[in-house]
């Protein structure tokens, strides 16, 4: 059999990534990948170079996010697979698609501790951080490793995926006829997860009693690109809404049913809330008093079912994914069944404008020297002409007044350190 019969590892990683429509690599290149990569390149995938690993695995799990296909970051082995790490565990913890792929050294010489270069057992390393992780160890397996990454990536709630990539199977040479016959086009790797009948009908039946009720927009809503069912699920309803940081925009921020000028005070009285695509972690107090009331009673929408009672008790938990949950909402909705309290409106509405009124008073001062406030109004002034503009908005006092400063008129386009808090 001729050299041109024959392909190997290198030229099949590159085939299957193509194959399923991936076009971007970010990463750090270096001894095994440094070929793999200047093949991508010459193969029309576009490869980002960065200066660290981790900054490289950041930009893969957001574009994740803001895609909703899989950021691939790939690396050399150890110190360079650790570097990425960190941003595996945040795709995972933050429930970003994004597929970590680190070469390795020889597994011969791992396995028994002999002291290869850059020697480290990468796949062990990696499982307690990401959602999977797979090594592949045969070159006719590259293409159903690569598939395997991919639906683990990004079914069900998304997340981090490892996939160790060996020298060996790298160089590893396989016929081109039979190399073909491995590659794996993934078919409808992300399907959706209707929610049962009853949870919606149930979900409906509490809001319905609900005297001060609310909704709060997660970035799992963000990601599952449900701005227009949830909008028309809201403005059919009436309800307050309060976006989450990376959700806003989902709805304009200054839509007549947002709540965020009067965060603490609808959180705390709300007798019903909706969380719809937001986890009640760290960043909403856990659900617990003294910013939640102890009585509130809680509709959950989440396509993972180990979400619902992290914290407290949920009365109505919808599992499902939440384009296909506001579009089983909207359709089960009956006219007029929900019945907002004028009084709740009124406060909320009182309560907000009251904070809008003292933060136009920070916002038009001019302070020497300046301060956030007057900082961020720049910044705000200079956006608002422009919400295409993506903003990456991170440092906590930073973070707490942008939120608060600069609206959001776009989906996906406020990016923040999220449920890490990584910086």
């Amino acid at each position: 059999m001729s050299a041109a019969d024959m392909t190997d590892g290198f030229h099949l990683v590159v085939d299957a990534l193509k194959l399923n429509g991936i076009d971007t690599i970010y990463g750090v290149a270096g001894i095994p990948i440094t070929d793999l990569l200047r093949l991508a390149q010459a193969e029309g995938i576009r490869y980002l170079g960065f200066r660290h690993e981790q900054s490289a695995g950041h930009a893969a799990a957001i574009a994740g996010f803001l895609t909703q296909k899989p950021g691939i970051c790939m690396t050399v082995s150890a110190p360079g697979f650790l570097n990425g790490m960190v941003a595996l565990a945040n795709a995972t913890t933050n429930c970003f698609p994004m597929i970590l792929i680190s070469g390795s050294s020889d597994r011969a010489i791992v396995d028994l501790e002999q002291g290869d270069y850059e020697e480290l057992d990468q796949l062990s390393a990696a499982r307690p951080y990401a959602k999977a992780a797979y090594r592949i160890n045969r070159p006719q397996d590259i293409g159903i490793g690569i598939a395997r990454a991919i639906r683990a990536a990004v079914s069900g709630r998304p997340g981090g995926v490892y996939l160790d990539l060996t020298a060996e199977v790298l160089g590893a040479a396989l016929d081109v006829e039979t190399a073909k016959k491995t590659l794996v086009k993934v078919v409808d790797p992300a399907p959706p997860q209707l929610p049962a009948p009853e949870s919606i009908a149930r979900a409906i039946d509490l809001l319905a009693t609900a005297e001060r009720p609310l909704a709060i927009l997660g970035k799992g809503a963000a990601y599952a690109r449900a701005e227009e069912e949830i909008r028309s699920f809201i403005e059919t309803t009436g309800i307050p809404f309060l976006p989450m940081s990376m959700a806003k925009g989902l709805l304009p921020d200054d839509h007549p049913q947002s709540a965020a000028a009067a965060r603490s005070f609808v959180i705390g009285n709300a007798d019903v809330v909706m969380l719809i695509g937001a986890r009640l972690n760290w960043l909403l107090s856990h659900g617990r008093p003294p910013l939640w009331s102890e009585g509130a009673r809680i509709v959950q929408v989440d396509i993972s079912p180990t979400e619902i009672d992290s914290n407290r008790a949920i009365a109505a938990p919808v599992v499902g994914d939440i384009k296909s949950a506001m579009t089983a909402f909207n359709a089960a909705l009956k006219p007029d069944r929900i019945k907002l309290q004028a009084a709740w409106l009124g406060e909320v509405g009182r309560r907000k404008q009251q904070n809008i009124e003292r933060m136009a008073a920070r916002l038009n001062a001019d302070p020497t020297p300046m301060n956030f406030s007057s900082a961020l109004r720049a910044v705000r002034n200079a956006l608002g002409s422009r919400p295409d503009v993506y903003i990456v908005n991170e440092g906590a006092n930073t973070l707490d007044f942008a939120r608060n400063i600069i609206d959001m008129h776009a989906p996906r386009h406020r990016l923040d350190s999220g449920t890490w808090g990584v910086m």
